[in-house]
């Protein structure tokens, strides 16, 4: 089983494949992806990964080192070049039994 920094640097990594369903891999069958608004399910959230290759364009995410703190995965990103050029944010991942059940995206100002 794998630990949760672990769990959420594969998932980092599906994201630079631009496949939704590589994305969606690291999610529990029931997990919540909280953004704009909740998205429930794995099959959900892979519908939600498939809109960000379009919404990027030639943009790409750049991600800080995950942190682990009192259980919870932080990774703050921004976007670079793209439509969404400098947008930014924090991610927060809850894992358990090596899969990510719970996703938070806080932005810092707009979205891409």
């Amino acid at each position: 089983m794998r630990d949760p920094l672990s769990a959420v640097q594969d998932h980092l990594a599906a994201v630079h494949t631009g496949d939704p369903e590589a994305m969606a891999a690291d999610y529990a069958d029931d997990a919540v992806l909280v953004r704009d608004v909740a998205y429930q399910g794995r099959g959900a959230i892979a519908g939600y990964f498939s809109t960000v290759p379009d919404r990027l364009g030639v943009g790409r995410v750049e991600f800080a080192e995950p942190q682990l703190e009192d259980g919870l995965v932080t990774v703050a990103w921004e976007l670079v070049g793209g439509p969404g050029d400098g947008a930014s944010g924090t991610d927060c991942f809850e894992v358990a039994n090596g899969v990510i059940v719970r996703q938070t995206v806080t932005l810092d100002g707009g979205d891409f």
